[in-house]
């Protein structure tokens, strides 16, 4: 009987590993397309050999889905990311996560492009949508939950650790700047009035009647920017804007 068992053990364990074996293939995959897709994820500017490694994974249960953050390493200056969907046929999907240098593939407001810096030819907004194709719409709108507003609100809370903003977050919004020396230097005065400018652009929208979500502003400290999402159930997709809460800064070479 134990060696019955030995066996079930044996062929089991076979199995999980080839099952994982799979899984991380067609991780890589996935991330290897959209290196190809935007030269700009590769730093270093060598060939297409996948540098990136996996900082964080969040899964969920009851929706059985997974979402990964892989990064350049952080000896890299001006290291890229990018978020990778794993639906539950391990089917994946991948999301470049631009810094905020590529102003334009986060389509900021108040702002202008960087010269010298190659533009994306697809923004957040598009990728975001697109990676979530590979989940089903529900069933039933009215009674099944949304398993892309899940997998989104995963991503936002549990992934990138955001702040979900309300009215009395006025403050925190247009007054947090964060310093980036990745970006030409700016003028500290014109980006506080930037940042007002962006508060008064999203408020308007903070409580959309025609979506599904209340609060649907994001403050992401780390790589300092605030998502505003709506769920469109006509277009079934994420209206998405986002806003820049860094000033250029150039540190003094003593």
């Amino acid at each position: 009987m134990k060696k019955y068992n030995y066996f079930f053990y044996f062929f089991l364990f076979i199995l999980i590993s080839s099952c994982s074996e799979k899984n991380d293939k067609n991780i890589e995959k996935s991330i290897q397309n959209a290196i190809e897709r935007f030269p700009q994820l590769k730093t270093t500017k060598k060939t297409f050999g996948n540098d990136y490694k996996l900082v964080k994974s969040v899964k969920n249960g009851e929706f059985d889905f997974e979402i990964q953050l892989f990064s350049e390493p952080d000896s890299i200056k001006d290291n890229q990311q990018i978020i990778v969907l794993i639906n539950s046929k391990k089917e994946c999907s991948s999301i470049p996560f631009f810094n905020n240098k590529y102003k334009d593939y986060w389509e900021f407001p108040f702002d202008k492009p960087i010269k010298n810096v190659c533009k994306i030819a697809s923004t957040f907004k598009v990728e975001l949508n697109n990676a979530l194709s590979i989940f089903p719409e529900p069933k039933n709108p009215r009674k099944d939950k949304n398993v892309k507003y899940e997998v989104v609100n995963e991503m936002l809370q549990s992934l990138l650790i955001t702040k979900e903003l309300e009215e009395k977050d006025s403050l925190l919004i247009y007054r947090t700047i964060i310093s980036n020396s990745n970006i030409p230097r700016e003028v500290s005065d014109s980006a506080f009035v930037r940042l007002r400018k962006n508060y008064e652009k999203m408020k308007r929208e903070w409580h959309p009647e025609d979506f599904i979500i209340n609060y649907n502003c994001y403050f992401d400290r780390r790589n300092a920017r605030i998502y505003q999402l709506n769920y469109n159930e006509k277009t079934k997709g994420f209206d998405v804007k986002s806003y820049r809460q860094d000033w250029g800064f150039t540190p003094l070479n003593l």
